[in-house]
């Protein structure tokens, strides 16, 4: 299995909430427990994760992403496509 494939196994096993007073969609493992050993915070997301399954060959295990603004994750993930693209953006 594929990162991208790994990723989406994940994301389909999640717990989903919206915030009503700000907006932010977080996305929870359901198992989360603890500190995670990797985040990773950008422009209004926060991404965590285990790192631990990584040395059983399993890949860093996505526990939460915070998403307080859909725009600073959607320019996370174009940024590998941005190259592909005929036109600079």
């Amino acid at each position: 299995m594929d990162e991208a494939q790994h990723l989406s196994t994940q994301l389909e096993g999640m717990e989903r909430v919206l915030d009503s007073d700000t907006g932010a969609i977080l996305f929870r493992h359901r198992t989360l427990r603890g500190i995670p050993d990797l985040v990773l915070e950008g422009d209004d997301y926060t991404l965590e994760f285990n790192c631990f399954a990584e040395a059983q060959g399993y890949g860093p295990t996505l526990l939460c992403i915070d998403i307080r603004n859909p725009a600073g994750l959607a320019r996370l993930l174009a940024e590998p496509f941005k190259a592909q693209l005929p036109v600079a953006v």
